[in-house]
């Protein structure tokens, strides 16, 4: 009878036949003591030993170059930075930076401090715990002051109070959403004095539903979503904001309106074949010369906000709620979309034409041709239906289904599509370019209720992006100016002044204990001027200036965009 063996044993390879009489430094790493060579011997295998399939095990051997031997022979922290993307046992930087500590203890906390970007994840988790041990008033120090760096202290809350959402207001003044026990603020503060101008309290914010901006900026005005009406007992994204507060830039309420919105799932199983399923929202309104439409039910209410009043009411056709887009033509007539069509109205509000489709389009475009998720745009003033398609080698043609929604470019439109293709189209809706490249996927059922735009247009081009793939930037033309890899997902994508773009990246930075953000700034050339690690996006918001302020817990911070890119050069 056979002895019972572990079963959980690993084979033993002899490694005298390689290296000889040899030392082993580090783990997995082992110095021939006549010739001085540095060998990495490790062990692979397949196969569990407990299964019925043969187990499969493999050594291997590999004499490591100069570069390398020359940091095990002699360890500092330029050897070290020099070899950070060359190949290793995963437990060898620890060690190295181990040895290390002992003498150059003081250019490691510089590393730490500095949060170099570059280094291996094992190294970034060893300076945080070898700094947290060697200087740890200077850890909690760091810690509770946020992000270290170049960074300037706006303003700091009282212990309780802390900061939710800033939005910029003028070339030097922003406005903050503060909470401190259960009351809601708003504050107006100058930058750089730091002044604060106005405060006014409010009721707490709409954010027990989609995600979406619920303070921000319209047409000269500052605008206010707050509390929440339920629109399901069971899924809380159909909940819907319960008012709307405009305030003018000096402070002062013009208008509170109590809100009757809409927010809904498409369940039709014969929408299904053009839409898919996916919650619809009519959370917009706009502001034209003084004039708020906004929707109320099934009707579009005008506001004058200069007296105050409701100037006109008007019933949508067939009910279908107004979606808070409206266009003035030349002639003063107006153009309102609804969620499933169009209408228009002449100079005395009443309604000319009308066009309602049967299903909900992703998108709408100034031409009014309607575009549904299964790659179909339906031509209103033609008659006409595009649709577009996959061609396999087979012969058989798949619709393609659109990523995310189109958007309207100078000369055209751009259809990100799935299974990474996209379509530059000119205004007549006949193909331009073909691109090998898509967006996040933000309509499929599984992004459902997704209310992320992957997708910026700035004054020159066009900001494509992808989670965990990509963020690429082309021209109006389609010409590919900037392809960047990306393995995290995207936060938010914005541009402050019409040129340079922002992308927030999801990051866990091994330098901190917490989740973070990490921030890419593009000028106007679209090349990527700079990373910078951030505690998170709270707070985020960046002038016209390009002033960056960001908080964390109770304080808030100021980064010069423009002064940091400066720095780097």
């Amino acid at each position: 009878m056979e002895p019972v063996q572990e079963l959980n044993r690993i084979p033993e390879f002899p490694i005298h036949n390689i290296v000889g009489n040899s030392a082993n430094p580090y783990q997995e790493i082992y110095e021939c003591l006549q010739c001085h060579n540095y060998w990495w011997i490790h062990l692979k295998g397949t196969g569990d030993p407990r299964s019925t399939y043969p187990e499969y095990y493999e050594q291997t051997a590999e004499l490591l170059d100069d570069q390398r031997s020359e940091l095990i022979r002699n360890p500092t922290v330029s050897s070290f930075l020099k070899n950070t993307n060359s190949l290793f046992p995963y437990t060898f930087f620890p060690e190295i930076l181990e040895a290390i500590s002992s003498k150059e203890s003081e250019t490691l906390k510089k590393l730490y401090l500095e949060r170099v970007p570059h280094l291996p994840s094992s190294a970034k988790v060893w300076l945080r715990t070898w700094f947290q041990k060697k200087y740890p008033k200077e850890y909690e120090e760091v810690k509770s002051n946020g992000f270290p760096g170049n960074v300037r202290q706006v303003i700091t809350l009282s212990p309780d109070e802390s900061v939710l959402v800033t939005e910029w207001i003028g070339i030097d003044l922003f406005v903050m959403l503060s909470h401190n026990e259960g009351a809601y603020f708003l504050t107006c503060l100058k930058h750089p004095e730091n002044k604060i101008i106005w405060k006014q309290e409010v009721k707490g914010p709409f954010l027990e539903g989609m995600s979406i901006p619920y303070l921000f900026y319209h047409s000269g005005y500052l605008c206010y979503y707050q509390g929440f009406q339920k629109g399901s007992e069971y899924f809380s994204k159909l909940n819907r904001p319960n008012e709307l507060l405009i305030f003018s830039l000096e402070g002062n309420l013009l208008i509170s309106i109590l809100l009757s919105l809409r927010c809904y799932e498409i369940l039709s199983t014969d929408e299904r074949d053009v839409s898919e399923n996916r919650v619809v929202h009519n959370f917009n309104f706009f502001i034209l010369s003084g004039k708020l439409f906004i929707p109320h039910s099934n009707e579009v209410h005008i506001y004058d906000l200069n007296s105050k009043q409701i100037i006109q009411k008007i019933k949508t056709p067939d009910g279908d709620p107004f979606s808070g887009k409206v266009f003035e033509t030349e002639s003063g007539s107006y153009v309102f979309h609804t969620l499933k069509g169009v209408f228009i109205t002449d100079l005395k509000w009443n309604i000319i034409f009308h066009h309602q489709s049967k299903y909900h389009p992703v998108f709408i475009d100034s031409h009014s041709n309607f575009y549904y998720y299964y790659s179909i745009i339906d031509q209103i003033q033609t008659g006409e239906q595009i649709r577009f398609f996959q061609k396999k080698e087979s012969g058989i043609q798949l619709l393609y289904e659109l990523a995310s929604p189109p958007v309207t470019i100078p000369g055209g439109i751009y259809i990100p599509f799935v299974w990474d293709k996209s379509y530059l189209l000119d205004n007549n809706l006949n193909q331009i370019k073909e691109l090998n490249f898509t967006s996040s996927d933000t309509l499929s059922s599984h992004s459902f209720g997704t209310t992320k735009v992957p997708i910026l247009v700035t004054e020159k081009n066009l900001v494509i992006t992808n989670d965990y793939q990509s963020i690429v930037i082309i021209d109006f033309n389609g010409e590919e100016l900037n392809n960047l890899s990306i393995q995290s997902e995207v936060l938010n994508l914005f541009s402050f002044d019409g040129t340079h773009s922002i992308v927030l990246l999801s990051c866990f930075d091994e330098y901190s204990e917490g989740d973070q953000v990490e921030l890419l700034f593009f000028n106007q050339n679209d090349d990527l001027n700079f990373r910078k690690i951030l505690p998170g996006s709270v707070g985020l918001s960046v002038s016209f200036e390009g002033i960056l302020i960001f908080s964390e817990k109770n304080i808030l911070y100021s980064l010069d965009l423009f002064l940091e890119t400066a720095k780097l050069i």
